[in-house]
């Protein structure tokens, strides 16, 4: 079940849904095989998602955006419009900065593996309970 999404970019707040679970697993898989999982942290500023996301092929970009975004059902809140890469002219790299917060959003729990990793993966999620 998706779970509601709200993020702000350059004082625009943008909401939709995490994108779904077969989704999140490619979304992860992309993220994994760029080696930019590291980047998926709220501490990683904003200037370091744009920098980075620009490096990935269009490819990449273009099946990411689809994936978090597009399924995700992303909106501009002000007007309720989807939200597409041409809301972005001149720019660009503040759609990197959103494409980067909502892939946070959708594979953001892989974390929760990290800080408990002497208990052996035993820790269940809110959908495993």
């Amino acid at each position: 079940m998706a779970r509601k999404i709200e993020i702000t970019v350059n004082n625009v707040l943008y909401t939709g849904d995490t994108a779904p679970a077969r989704d999140q697993l490619e979304i992860l898989n992309i993220i994994s095989q760029n080696s930019l999982l590291p980047l998926m942290d709220k501490k990683v500023g904003d200037m370091t998602i744009a920098a980075t996301l620009s490096t990935l092929n269009m490819g990449a970009t273009q099946r990411l955006t689809e994936l978090a975004i597009g399924k995700g059902g992303i909106i501009r809140s002000t007007d309720t419009v989807p939200v597409a890469e041409n809301m972005f002219q001149d720019e660009i790299h503040l759609f990197l900065v959103l494409l980067g917060r909502v892939v946070e959003e959708n594979i953001g729990p892989f974390w929760q593996l990290k800080p408990e990793e002497k208990g052996g993966g035993n820790q269940k999620t809110a959908n495993q309970r």
